[in-house]
């Protein structure tokens, strides 16, 4: 994915991610981790025995997810894959019915042996414009993938 990322710069806007968040897709989610059973994730029973809360709630594992896609998206898979990392706080429920969207900015670029790694502040809204998540994510893109300097 040489295209997009010829000229990365300090506060460049990464395209952002829309998800929807169903209950299916919390159920689905949840099973292909293995989780088996009833639990704050999947049954409004077990989400007001254990949170106290009327429903149920989407990991806080499904958004990191989201926010990985967001990053690959941006690198592409090539370089993510080898270098990525998100480091994703949680700061309120992500709940079925939501839809969260995730924007990221380019914040820092520092050298790195074989490229630079880029820094991207990323942040996680609802539809009600309530922040449900920020953090950071980074990936060593190679020198052949930046502009060069003349």
């Amino acid at each position: 994915m040489v295209g997009p990322l010829r000229n990365i710069q300090i506060d460049d806007v990464v395209p952002s991610l829309m998800k929807a968040m169903t209950q299916d897709a919390i159920n689905l989610f949840e099973g292909s981790a293995g989780q088996e059973g009833p639990s704050q994730f999947t049954d409004e029973v077990a989400a007001r025995e254990t949170l106290g809360t009327s429903g149920t709630v989407a990991s806080g594992r499904m958004s990191l997810t989201f926010a990985i896609e967001m990053l690959r998206r941006y690198f592409g898979s090539d370089v993510f894959n080898h270098s990525g990392v998100v480091d994703l706080r949680f700061l309120r429920p992500v709940r079925p019915g939501d839809t969260i969207t995730f924007t990221g900015k380019v914040s820092d670029m520092s050298k790195e042996a074989n490229g630079s790694r880029v820094t991207v502040d990323i942040q996680a809204q609802n539809q009600n414009g309530d922040t449900t998540g920020v953090g950071k994510g980074s990936a060593i893109v190679p020198n052949a993938y930046l502009p060069q300097e003349e």
